[in-house]
């Protein structure tokens, strides 16, 4: 579905990215791994087109897509919810999944009935403003305005991170109905071991901007958890 080849990025005089090499398949989740400040939302960012190269290249359904402006990115069906969520805090739920929509490569005019039947609290809560809703619930809106663009590829950067539990539980069900029922993939960047090894088919570990280890999820070993992922 997607690779990523030989991608070096570089943050003015850092080296953020080095010698990347990658491959998300269909229909599974991928884990992108590691200490904070090892570069997982930087290369998120780079999927998106919202950070350019230095070199190297994005493979996205066997096209090149390394130059493609980000807005074009969400009409070849790859979705993105950032960290930190950024939905538009000053508009109602439904604005918000509107301006979704507008991005649908097959020019939908109604949002997809997936996203009320993945969160139903949205439908209740079409007429209150973003910014009025829990954290976990605007995660939620976060994802579903995602998925309004019917994507086949879908980056989450940390969708738990300072959400309750329950929210985080029906999250971790959202990315599994989406990889086993809908074949939709999945790239999750994660801090939360139990989290990835729960939901994730497929794990990189990132240590200083360069992939470290890489495998099946159930081949994470305490080993590689200890050398690169313990604080």
């Amino acid at each position: 579905m997607l690779k990523i080849e030989n991608l070096n990025q570089y943050y003015k005089q850092s080296h953020t990215l080095r010698d990347i090499n990658l491959e998300c398949k269909k229909g599974r989740c991928t884990c992108i791994m590691g200490r904070n400040g090892v570069g997982k939302t930087t290369l998120s960012k780079v999927i998106m087109g919202l950070l350019g190269t230095q070199s190297g290249k994005i493979i996205f359904k066997g096209k090149d897509i390394t130059k493609l402006p980000p807005s074009d990115r969400a009409s070849i069906a790859i979705g993105y919810v950032p960290q930190g969520r950024e939905i538009f805090s000053s508009l109602t739920v439904k604005e918000n999944i509107q301006i979704g929509i507008l991005g649908n490569r097959n020019k939908i005019k109604k949002a997809p009935q997936i996203i009320y039947k993945l969160f139903p609290v949205l439908k209740e809560m079409q007429n209150r403003k973003g910014g009025d809703l829990s954290g976990g619930q605007q995660q939620q809106l976060a994802i579903a305005r995602a998925l309004c663009l019917e994507p086949e590829f879908l980056i989450l950067d940390e969708p738990g991170e300072g959400i309750q539990p329950n929210i985080v539980r029906q999250i971790g069900d959202v990315i599994d109905y989406l990889t086993k029922e809908k074949q939709i993939t999945v790239l999750l960047i994660e801090q939360k071991l139990p989290f990835a090894r729960r939901h994730g088919d497929d794990f990189y570990i990132l240590d200083r901007g360069s992939v470290t280890a890489n495998g099946e999820i159930k081949d994470l070993s305490d080993e590689i958890i200890k050398q690169y992922l313990s604080v």
